[in-house]
């Protein structure tokens, strides 16, 4: 479904390798990512982990708590 940036970037020198005229190299330049795009997206990135690393820890601890209050109960 979504691919890695990596991968994107992969893609994307691959890509632009293809495009390039063998007869006038000095035509294409190749187009670097801006680096601060880049760290953004990597932010990004993980504060989506941590966010659901936690919505885990929590749901485990939901779950855990459920069955030490059911197995007292009995």
């Amino acid at each position: 479904m979504f691919k890695h940036m990596t991968d994107q970037l992969k893609e994307k020198n691959l890509s632009a390798a293809i495009n390039i005229d063998p007869l006038n190299p000095k035509k294409f330049k190749l187009k670097r990512p801006n680096i601060d795009h880049l760290i953004k997206r990597i932010m990004v990135e993980k504060r989506k982990e941590a966010r659901k690393n936690k919505l885990i820890f929590v749901v485990l601890f939901v779950v855990a708590g459920g069955i030490m209050i059911l197995s007292l109960s009995n």
